[in-house]
Order: C-alpha cells, then sequence, then structure tokens
C-alpha cells in the first residue's frame, strides 16, 4: 500500500510517462547484460516484498530519501552472473578463489591508481562488521578511538558498544567547505589515542580527501604510532572527474600505519549483500594480526553470492557504473540549483562523491526536532538526521538522491509546498 501510493503521488506530480521503463529498459529475467543505452535509472523500482529497511520506516506517502541504498537495479552484469551460479542448484561449501583477489588487484589499479599487491589483500564480511573486528583486534576497553564528525554514526556506535572511548576531532567549516582540524588532531594523537577511523570520501560531507591532506594524516598518526582504519565504501562513485585516492596508497606513512576497508556493495546497489567486502593492509605486521582476528572468528570465509557478485561488478560493471556517475551527477545539480535558486533557508553542500547530499537548514532557524517534524510530516519526506553524525550535525539532514530523476523533483516540490504553507 505505502509503495502503491508513492508511485501514485510521483506519477502525479511528475506526468505518468515519467514512471514508464523506456525503450529498451532493463526487464525482470533479463540473462544477459544490457547495452549501455538500455540501463534506463528513471525507471520507479516496486520494492514491495523485498523486506526493504528503507521503505519499512516510511509512512503511507511519504518517500524514504535516507539510509543509503539506491533506488535503482543493480548492474545487469551482476545480476546475470548471480542467475547463472544459482541455475546450478547446488550450494555447498564454497572455496574463496583467486579470481576474486584479481578482480579486486585489477579493479584498485584501473579505478584508482593503486598496484596492490595480491598477499595486501583478503575477502571481509562487511565494512563495518571488519571495522568492528579491527577495534577488537588492536584496542582494550576504554581506549581512545578519534573520529572526525559529522561522520557515519556507526563509527562511533559500536565501537561505544564495544566499551571503547570515542573521541572527537570534528571537521572545520566554513559555509561552503569542511577541512580536517589539524591542530586538534595532534593533541588527541598526543593524549594517547590508539586509532583513527577515516571516512574516504567522507560521509554525510561528500569530501573526496586530496592527497595532502592524506599525507599529512598519515604522517601525523605513524609519529604518535596511531592505526587508521579507512572507510572506502564510497570511492567508487566520485563524480565530475574527481579521483578518489585510496589512503595506504599516498605514501610510507600511510602504508605503514593504514588499513582499506571497502567493496562494490555501494557502488553497484548489493547493500543487502552485506557480507561484500574486503580489506587492503600493507604492512605485514598490521595485517598478519588483523587476519588472525578475522580467522579466528571464521570471518573470512565468504558466501556464493559476494564472490559473484563482486567478481562479476569488478570485471564487467564499468560501464554500468560510469552511467551512474552521470545520472547521479544530474540529480545532484538538480538538487543544487533549486535550492540555490530558492530562498527557502536551506542550503546543499554538492558532494564530490556518493548519492548523499548533505543539506544546511541552519537558516530556517527550527531545533533539530522541529526540523526533523518539518521534512517528515510537513514535506512527507524521510531524511536523515544531521544530529546523529555528531558534532556539526545540528541544522543539517542528509538526503539520499540515488532514485529516480522524478523521485527527486518531487520530494524537492513537496519542500517547497510545505515551506510556503
Amino acid at each position: 500500500m505505502k509503495r502503491r501510493q508513492f508511485i501514485k503521488d510521483v506519477a502525479a506530480a511528475a506526468g505518468t510517462a515519467a514512471l514508464l521503463p523506456a525503450t529498451g529498459s532493463l526487464v525482470s529475467g533479463c540473462s544477459e547484460p544490457a547495452a549501455a543505452d538500455s540501463w534506463d535509472f528513471d525507471e520507479i523500482q516496486d520494492r514491495t516484498g523485498t523486506w526493504s529497511i528503507k521503505y519499512g520506516r516510511a509512512s503511507d506517502g511519504q518517500i524514504p530519501m535516507w539510509i543509503a541504498d539506491m533506488d535503482f537495479r543493480t548492474a545487469p552484469a551482476v545480476s546475470s552472473a548471480l542467475r547463472e551460479r544459482l541455475e546450478k542448484d547446488v550450494m555447498g561449501y564454497t572455496s574463496t578463489p583467486e579470481e576474486l583477489f584479481d578482480a579486486i588487484v585489477g579493479w584498485e589499479e584501473r579505478m584508482h591508481g593503486w598496484r596492490v599487491e595480491r598477499e595486501w589483500v583478503e575477502y571481509c564480511p562487511g565494512v563495518i562488521t571488519s571495522i568492528n573486528q579491527a577495534y577488537l583486534a588492536f584496542t582494550n576497553p576504554e581506549d581512545k578511538i578519534i573520529v572526525q564528525p559529522p561522520v557515519y554514526d556507526h563509527f562511533r556506535l559500536y565501537a561505544e558498544r564495544l566499551g571503547r572511548t570515542v573521541v572527537d576531532n570534528p571537521l572545520l567549516f566554513d559555509g561552503q567547505r569542511y577541512r580536517m582540524d589539524f591542530d586538534g588532531l595532534e593533541r588527541l594523537l598526543s593524549d594517547g589515542a590508539k586509532m583513527l577511523v577515516l571516512c574516504n570520501p567522507h560521509n554525510p560531507c561528500g569530501i573526496v580527501w586530496d592527497r595532502d591532506t592524506l599525507c599529512r594524516l598519515a604522517s601525523l598518526c605513524r609519529q604518535y604510532k596511531v592505526i587508521v582504519i579507512s572507510d572506502e565504501i564510497h570511492g567508487d562513485l566520485t563524480l565530475n572527474g574527481r579521483q578518489h585516492t585510496p589512503f595506504c596508497s599516498v605514501s610510507e606513512d600511510a602504508a605503514a600505519v593504514g588499513m582499506v576497508f571497502t567493496g562494490p556493495t555501494k557502488a553497484f546497489n548489493l547493500a543487502g549483500l552485506s557480507m561484500t567486502a574486503y580489506c587492503v593492509i600493507p604492512n605485514e605486521t598490521l595485517r598478519n594480526h588483523y587476519l588472525g582476528a578475522l580467522r579466528a572468528a571464521k570471518l573470512n570465509e565468504a558466501p556464493i553470492p559476494s564472490l559473484v557478485a563482486t567478481i562479476a561488478a569488478y570485471e564487467k560493471g564499468e560501464p554500468w557504473l560510469r552511467s551512474l556517475q552521470g545520472y547521479l551527477q544530474g540529480n545532484i545539480q538538480e538538487v543544487a540549483d533549486f535550492f540555490a535558486g530558492n530562498d527557502l533557508g536551506i542550503k546543499a553542500i554538492v558532494p564530490e562523491a556518493s548519492f548523499l547530499v548533505w543539506l544546511d537548514c541552519c537558516e530556517m532557524g527550527l531545533s533539530q526536532e522541529e526540523l526533523m517534524d518539518f521534512f517528515s510530516k510537513e514535506a512527507g519526506l524521510v531524511l536523515s538526521n544531521g544530529a546523529s553524525y555528531g558534532q556539526g550535525g545540528e541544522g543539517f539532514v542528509r538526503m539520499n538522491i540515488g532514485c529516480p530523476r522524478s523521485v527527486v523533483r518531487e520530494a524537492l516540490r513537496r519542500i517547497e509546498k510545505a515551506h510556503n504553507f
């Protein structure tokens, strides 16, 4: 019911034709990768019956634009590979093939210019699960772990659940851009912190960290013997020609202290395959210690769908991903132009990567509770609460624009209507 009502609402605003599959669009049962001109990101996907977390939180008629998955079919090369494997009908114990590591090594070099040695790489069971294992492997209860808010809330959430002490190194914001506070960071490093969690690219602020910033961070962390955990799950979704720089690639210091966690789940819309990730750890001592903990917990054994999806995405999915990046750029431009051209007290911080737009709503003059009520109750949108990302998140919300453009336009129409009511 919720989904049907939502489709009706968008159809009324955007015109029914906008919701119909374009000629040559992907259809259920497609067994071969489609040609580039048939990837229809405008097609509305009915997620009824899929146990979607995203839509489960939305009331009737609300548009869910919060949790970070996209309302697009995944790359047809991935879907086709999964179907082909399932048709074999045997799901017994499965080893991790070298094809997985070949695909990962090739992807990192092609996409990010990073020459990764095979022995640096290991499968791991999802980025956050694997970061949690790093907390357990390298820190003790009450040890200090640095985060850089406003930042993805799960870094703090699980560290605290594991009894660690989370300390903040808030990003500096000039009203347009964010940067790291290195003076504040050095004080925390010198005060006995054991680990820093880097969000690279940054969620929710959309920053693609430049090489100089990463080199400076690496130098400080090596000086104070602090491990850097780099979450790079949005690294394949850079926009407008920007280049993602893997942390461990920038210097000897970074390779000495860094551990990269990433995978295809965000770029290829595979969030439901949450056991699909890998780590890259150049430092042999760090790597052996971490992989020992991973294997002791029996968390290094990849399930069949993760293997198939990763190999297919990295070997055959790049054309689809390039097309997706272009579409997301169009959605982001739509949002940026809308808020720039309307005096609503809302400013879009245009992301350099990903499908998440950080909205500065401070000029609306609302408390955080009033702000969330405005979007939820008056505009009929489910957005992520900026305050949940920690210090500096008050007065902000995060909007997921990984959806058909007609949905983005309907969301903006609702915001304008609610503001002017």
